[in-house]
C-alpha cells in the first residue's frame, strides 16, 4: 500500500481509540514501525501515539521530544489486521496477542520496552497490563 494511504488508514483508527492507552498518564508515548513485508526490511512509516489526557491521543510523525515508553514493529498486513474495521481497543488487543501467538505469512510485530519498569509502572502501565492481560 502507498505509505501516504496507509498513513490516512492508521489516522482513521489511532485518535478515535483513546481506550487504547486506558490507565497511562498523560504523555505516555508509543512509537510504531511499520514495515512492508517483513520486520528486517527498513520501515517504510513511522509514527507516534501519546496520550493527551483521560479522553484523547494524538498520532504525530514528527519524533517528541521525550523517547518513547514501548517501541511497536509492525508489518503492513499484520498493522492492517489489528485495525479492521475499527475495532475496539480489547478487540484489538486480543488480535495482537493472537499475532503474537500465531503469526501468519507477511504477519510479523515485535516491541522494546524503551524505559526502566520502575518508570513504567508508575505511568500506570501495570493496570494497563492487567486490563488487557498483557
Amino acid at each position: 500500500m502507498e505509505q501516504s494511504m496507509l498513513l490516512d488508514r492508521l489516522q482513521q483508527f489511532f485518535p478515535s481509540t483513546p481506550d487504547l492507552m486506558r490507565h497511562l498518564s498523560p504523555g505516555a508515548c508509543w512509537q510504531y514501525s511499520i514495515h512492508e513485508n517483513a520486520l528486517d526490511d527498513p520501515p517504510e512509516l513511522e509514527y507516534f501515539l501519546r496520550k493527551n489526557d483521560e479522553s484523547s491521543i494524538e498520532m504525530i510523525t514528527n519524533p517528541p521530544v521525550d523517547k518513547p515508553d514501548l517501541i511497536l514493529y509492525f508489518t503492513e498486513r499484520a498493522i492492517l489486521q489489528l485495525v479492521d474495521g475499527n475495532p475496539a481497543a480489547e478487540e484489538f488487543y486480543a488480535r495482537y496477542k493472537q499475532l503474537m501467538d500465531r503469526p501468519g505469512p507477511g504477519m510479523e510485530l515485535d516491541s522494546k520496552v524503551n524505559r526502566s519498569k520502575m518508570q513504567l509502572f508508575k505511568m500506570g502501565y501495570k493496570q494497563w497490563q492487567d486490563t488487557f492481560r498483557f
